[in-house]
């Protein structure tokens, strides 16, 4: 598997009060500050632009059918402002856009409805703190992070940071299994790499050891469709046992990638809470 990213930390000053769920506000802002940087159409319209194929907002945002190669995430119920935005593949080299679209979301534009300006107080990405509050240092040594699998595990429990949406039957699950994991994280990772899809060429050998999921319901509000919309997933828990190489490595990749749908806002992100060793 070979995946690289940027991960962007940022962290705002204190004072500010997210919402429960910013997911959702963060997309939202930084897709209009990543317009307003990136964008050299003079009528500032994304249909039948000329710039559309090499334009980092119109892959981020409006290019219809495809998968998106970014995702915002951030704890629910934060007191202070902290989330970090995953940028993916060819996306990396566009770093200092996505770094000053930040800045200028949070700064200039605002957040939320009432358009709160919020201070930076520092950025950090590819190891190094890129932003201190003032100015920006040097992005020359920075480079992206690659998918290393150093160390493998038979049991492992996930522990999810946020909501998980998975479908099965075109209905939203209530329940998970390793399968459908797997063929979620798999499925993500062919899409970032623009293969075609298909199903992990492999027997997928692990079972539930344990699990303490249950659904929650969030919500945001759509400013295209005016409409308040279900962001509901399952939260909590899940162990597993008995794992093969391939399902381990997938279930690490997950924690890069995400899983799931909607995870452009922050959904469906997890890490490994602790990893076993088990009988195989």
């Amino acid at each position: 598997m070979d995946l690289k990213w940027f991960k962007i930390d940022v962290t705002a000053e204190e004072g500010y009060k997210p919402p429960f769920f910013a997911g959702s506000m963060l997309r939202g802002a930084l897709g209009v500050a990543l317009k307003r940087v990136v964008c050299i159409n003079p009528s500032f319209c994304c249909d039948q632009c000329f710039a559309a194929d090499s334009c980092l907002y119109y892959d981020f945002y409006e290019k219809k059918n495809t998968f998106h190669p970014y995702r915002i995430t951030s704890a629910l119920g934060m007191n202070r402002l902290k989330f970090s935005v995953w940028i993916y593949e060819d996306a990396t080299s566009q770093l200092p856009y996505m770094l000053s679209a930040v800045k200028y979301a949070l700064e200039v534009n605002g957040l939320g409805r009432k358009k709160e300006k919020v201070k930076v107080c520092s950025i950090e990405t590819g190891g190094r703190r890129v932003y201190d509050g003032d100015k920006f240092s040097s992005l020359s040594e920075i480079v992206p992070e690659h998918f290393m699998l150093n160390e493998l595990h038979s049991g492992a429990v996930l522990k999810m940071r946020t909501p998980l949406r998975i479908k099965k039957e075109n209905r939203l699950s209530r329940e998970l299994d390793l399968p459908m994991l797997v063929s979620s994280i798999h499925g993500r990772y062919r899409q970032m790499k623009r293969m075609e899809p298909s199903r992990p060429g492999y027997d997928i050998r692990g079972e539930i050891s344990s699990s303490r999921l249950k659904h929650l319901d969030l919500y945001r509000y759509s400013n295209r469709q005016k409409s308040r919309m279900k962001l509901g997933g399952l939260i909590g828990s899940i162990g597993f046992q008995g794992l093969d190489k391939q399902s381990y490595a997938y279930l690490k990749l997950g924690e890069v990638l995400g899983v799931g749908k909607q995870t452009v806002f922050g959904l469906g992100d997890y890490f490994i809470e602790r990893s076993e060793i088990g009988k195989d």
